[in-house]
This record gives structure tokens, sequence and C-alpha cells, in this order.
């Protein structure tokens, strides 16, 4: 059986940052709820209210902003700033940005390979609401809202965002500001785009609300170890070491970076709606596979719905998991290993830029009305479903319910004893 894990970084991050989910509940106010449950009607959640949410006046320093990391993205970030700032946005998408080392439209091309999976979901929904978490200056999404008009005539698009570089922010409000207007063939409506750190998105934007959450890339976490081998080169040498010391060490190194990405891939899931999905864009593999700063496999994906319980606490469906190559047919070979010179990064010569990297999609399983019994078994409250879907068997209240999506609620209909008949109808409050 797999051992399931929580996400605790030995980065020595804030509480805050470490914050998964943003919605654990204790015991003590498990019970207390069910007890105080009655039987009126709940009304219903204006979902454009739910959406009009704030941004933070203040985010505090990401676990990931240390030895000057951020310092990667400054020329692509100065080159936009500059423009915005005399609302020069024509040429943008044909300037490098992100730090890329493409275009926009070059991306784009790329992004058509995947497009399939924004476009056969939003077909079939009643709402239109896209979140990038880390969006930069909002290219990525907006390339992809062009991509929907002009490949399925998808057109009513809502863009919401965060991104932790304060100029990139106003740079993207600016931009979608622009596009509202100079765009009309997209009925393009812009949400909030906020300063916000994606490890922490759920200290201010509403849970389960979007239809797709997406992110163009996981911003890497350099040595998290602080081991002093940034460089690539030397890096390498570490994990081609026989020191038992230098192994173990590249061990646990991987541990935190599979940490790093759970963290930002659970407060994602958190954020889309029951039956919407998770894109996460261009992950590289592991650093000792393929160099660079390195990601995870492709393999630990299928593994971290169960050891994070993305599957229990998450709602997340393990058969939805779908892996793409980024760039299936090699057309940027080389291309970041090439561009990391501009930090003074030796890369090594296996690795292969966007070649080796890969997408990933994940679908929230989708709930209507669930009739379930909750019952008692030594002081613990389980429930079991009599109508489920996908959700089988008996399972801790706590993990149900946050399974099940949070714009449902339980309304009691029967009681006897510690046996309480109820309907998901509504949120349920605990």
């Amino acid at each position: 059986m797999t051992k399931r894990k929580s996400l605790v970084l030995a980065l020595e991050p804030s509480p805050s940052a470490a914050e998964v989910t943003g919605t654990a509940e204790t015991e003590a106010e498990t019970t207390t709820g069910i007890t105080s449950q009655t039987t009126e009607e709940v009304g219903t959640v204006d979902p454009a209210a739910l959406l009009d949410y704030t941004c933070p006046a203040n985010i505090g320093i990401a676990i990931n902003d240390r030895d000057g990391f951020f310092e990667w993205y400054d020329h692509d970030t100065a080159q936009h700033a500059l423009k915005a700032n005399s609302s020069e946005f024509e040429d943008f998408l044909d300037e490098k940005y992100g730090a890329w080392g493409i275009t926009p439209n070059e991306h784009k091309a790329l992004n058509a390979n995947w497009i399939h999976w924004y476009g056969d979901h939003l077909l079939h929904s009643e709402s239109r609401t896209i979140y990038e978490s880390a969006c930069g200056t909002g290219l990525t999404l907006f390339i992809i809202i062009q991509l929907l008009y002009e490949q399925y005539d998808i057109t009513g698009i809502e863009a919401f965002g965060n991104e932790y570089i304060a100029e990139d922010v106003v740079t993207a409000n600016r931009y979608y500001d622009w596009a509202v207007e100079h765009y009309p063939e997209l009925d393009l409506r812009k949400g909030r785009i906020c300063r916000g750190d994606s490890t922490n998105l759920t200290s201010f934007v509403p849970t389960n609300a979007f239809d797709i959450v997406m992110t163009g890339s996981i911003d890497v976490i350099d040595d998290p170890l602080h081991l002093g081998v940034s460089d690539g080169e030397e890096h390498r040498r570490w994990c081609t070491s026989k020191s038992k010391v230098k192994q173990t060490s590249m061990k646990e190194e991987q541990k935190e970076i599979n940490r790093w990405f759970a963290l930002w891939a659970s407060q994602m899931i958190s954020l889309v709606k029951s039956g919407g999905i998770v894109i996460i864009e261009a992950n590289s593999k592991p650093r000792c596979e393929v160099g660079a700063w390195g990601g995870v496999s492709k393999e630990w994906w299928a593994q971290a719905i169960q050891e994070y319980e993305w599957d229990t606490q998450l709602g997340i469906d393990p058969a939805s998991l779908e892996i793409i190559d980024f760039d299936p047919s090699s057309q940027y070979e080389g291309l970041l290993s090439a561009s990391l010179d501009i930090i003074d990064f030796d890369p090594p010569t296996h690795y292969n830029g966007l070649q080796d990297r890969y997408n990933v999609k994940m679908t929230k399983r989708k709930y209507d009305s669930i009739v379930f019994l909750l019952f008692k078994d030594k002081n613990v409250f389980y429930a079991r479903t009599l109508t489920d879907n996908n959700v089988e068997g008996r399972h801790h209240l706590s993990s149900l319910f946050n399974a099940l999506d949070a714009g449902f609620e339980c309304k009691i209909k029967l009681c006897v004893f510690d046996v309480c008949l109820c309907v998901r109808v509504r949120k349920i409050i605990i």
C-alpha cells in the first residue's frame, strides 16, 4: 500500500505558505457541525459574487525567492514593463517572454498540440473561467484563449491569475485591459490578476471556483538543500558520484523537489470546480536525469495522487491523469540549455531544453446530489454513500467532505441516535 504523505517541505517555509488547501478542520469541529445541522433550506451562491475576491495587500517572501533566483526573469520583465507603461502592446506576441527563449506565437504553435484538453472541456461547460497560476505577463493564457477561438469558436473566456513578480502583475493587467478592446472577437473578460504566491493561493482565491486551473510551468526551487551545487556541471558530478553521502543527498534533494511540485499542484487542485480540470504545462524531468534545475518524473504524478491524497482529500480522479510531451516534434531541442548562459549556468550537454518537458492534466470528480449515511464508530464519524458517484465504500467523514465539491451542503433528512441520512445539496459548513 502506498504511504500517504503530508506536504511539509524541509525548507522552513512560513506557516501560511505551507498550507496546502486551507480547508483543514479538526474532528471536534466536525462533530459539532453535524449535531448542529438543521433541515432548513439553503440558498444558492451567486457564482459572480464568489469570483469577486480581493487581491492581498502583502504576500510575504516565496519559499524559492532566494539567491537571486527571480533575476532569471529580469530582462524579459523589464522589456515588457517598459512597453506596457506606454501601452505599446501590438508586438507583444512576437517578442520573447518569460525567459522561455521563444515568443508567445511560437509557444502558441506548441500549445496547439494539447489545446483539445481546454477546448473539449469548455465545450461542455456552463461557464468559461480559467485561472493561471504564475501567469507572468498573462501571455501564455492569452494565446490559449486565441486558440480556443480559432479552433473551437469558444469565446467569452473570463481570465484570472496570479504572479509573484510585481512588475509582471502590472503588465498583465494592462495587457488584458488593452486586449479586451483590441480583440473584440474573443469577447474576453478580465477577472482578478493579483500579485500572489502560487504555494499559498487558497489564502485569497476562492476554492472550487474555476472551470480550468492551469500554469505554463511550475517555478523550480534551486538547490533546495543548500548544498551549494547550483552549477550544472558540479551537480552532474554529484548525480554520478559513487559517494554514498552524495548519492543520499541527491535522493533527498529530489524528494524536496517532489514536495515542491506537490505543494504547487495541491493549491491549483483546490481552486478548480468539481468536474473541472487542472493542466500543468512544461514540467521538467528530475534534475539528475536531465540537468538544468530539474522537476519530477512522468511516473511521479500517479504516485502523487495517492501519496498526497489528491484523490480522497481534493477529489482528483486517478483515472483522469493524462501526460503528453511539450515539444513532441523536438522543434526547440536544446533551446533553453543555450539560453541558460544568461545567469552563468553551465548546463550539462544531455539537457535538451523544451524537448525534455511534458504536460499533465487531471480532472476533479463531478458530484451531483449524493445520499449518504453518517454514523459513529468508536467516537469517529464516518460516511457511507448510498448513491455514490465515484465515491465508494466507507470514508472517514472529513475525507469524504473534502473530496466532494465545496459547492454542496449536507442537509440532514433523518437522524436516529448516531446515524443520519443526508443529501449533499449545497455547501457544508463544519
